[in-house]
């Protein structure tokens, strides 16, 4: 074997003994096999340097051969936790099942494929980071992207997470480099619900609350009203029923007083500030002469149910997620009566 493996010199004649050019093909087949089994363990065992390049595999469940660079929704884990063998299958095979995008897709819950994926087959999906992607431009102005349903290529829009760092010029089907993955900023729209009164306060409310967006279906009697999102966030909790800890609440309420409960209690407008009546109807009322009967006192109100607002999410002192908005309250003019007293 060592002859029939040794070098020649420049010049010398080229003769390849069977042996050594089966040693040459088994070394090629050694190498081949030896990246498949190392490409097989970054897919299966959850290989680091993929996931810190933001990189995971995913099957494509989407019943039909998707193309490089284009996108499939993030369905669920592809191993579930459940008994011994899953349990670990979960733990060390970090994989996605990815199907074609739905209405009931959420935001950003997709993944780009680095490479041609046949139905049924796992490949690699970018995540997180910076990749090519097919983008259908609707508007050259948008600067960001997001899927679409029964899509496998994404859609531009004016604002969203997955951010447009460059496209080509033009509209329709388009390349581009984006950023998938990025963290889902802390502000959303809403509508919001019933007012509910803070026990203890005057002219402060809590408000649940429910995710929404534009109607875009010209086809739908809502055509470009704000509605609820099925799969968005809400105040209510894992059962279903309203969560009073995930209210909302008004930043613009936030800085109303307390009303005391002493007289005057006729005239106890916003923050107890007396002056803030109106006068109506003069009463003569000795020794004080003539005094205002009535008052048209100003009361702030709640916003009303099924206002959209821009929700922020906030960290208060106990780092709990808290929700809050702005938005201008109301005010009503209420008639009460005026105690003589204040005018003797």
């Amino acid at each position: 074997m060592g002859d029939d493996l040794r070098k020649v010199r420049p010049g010398d004649p080229l003769r390849i003994p069977a042996r050594a050019y089966n040693a040459f093909v088994d070394a090629a087949l050694e190498s081949r096999r030896r990246q498949q089994d190392r490409r097989a363990g970054e897919l299966w065992d959850g290989g680091r340097s993929f996931i810190g390049g933001g990189v995971v595999a995913v099957r494509n469940d989407s019943g039909a051969d998707l193309e490089r660079y284009h996108a499939l929704a993030i369905d669920r884990p592809l191993f579930l936790p459940g008994e011994d063998g899953p349990e670990k299958s979960f733990q060390n095979r970090l994989a996605f099942k990815g199907i074609t995008p739905t209405d009931a897709t959420r935001p950003g819950s997709f993944a780009i494929a680095r490479e041609p994926i046949p139905q049924g087959q796992v490949g690699l999906c970018v995540v997180h980071g910076v990749t090519p992607a097919r983008v259908l431009i609707e508007d050259e102005e948008h600067a960001f992207a997001e899927v679409a349903p029964d899509e496998t290529v994404l859609t531009s829009a004016g604002s969203g997470g997955t951010v447009i760092l460059w496209k080509e010029e033009g509209v329709g089907e388009k390349w581009a480099l984006v950023e998938v993955g990025r963290p889902r900023g802390g502000r959303i729209v809403a509508i919001l619900g019933e007012a509910r009164e803070i026990e203890g306060e005057r002219f402060r409310w809590r408000y649940p609350w429910t995710e929404a967006a534009i109607d875009g279906d010209p086809g739908s009697d809502t055509f470009g009203r704000y509605i609820a999102l099925e799969e968005g966030l809400s105040s209510k909790g894992p059962g279903g029923e309203e969560d009073p800890a995930r209210w909302a609440v008004n930043r613009f309420e936030s800085h109303h007083s307390e009303v005391p409960e002493e007289e005057p209690e006729g005239t106890d407008g916003f923050g107890g500030v007396r002056s803030l009546f109106v006068p109506g109807q003069l009463d003569p009322q000795d020794p004080a002469g003539y005094c205002p009967r009535k008052a048209a006192v100003p009361m702030l109100r709640p916003i009303l149910k099924g206002v959209a607002v821009e929700m922020f999410a906030e960290r208060d002192t106990r780092g709990k997620t808290v929700w809050a908005f702005q938005a201008l309250n109301g005010m009503e003019l209420v008639e009460f009566d005026v105690p003589v007293w204040l005018y003797v």
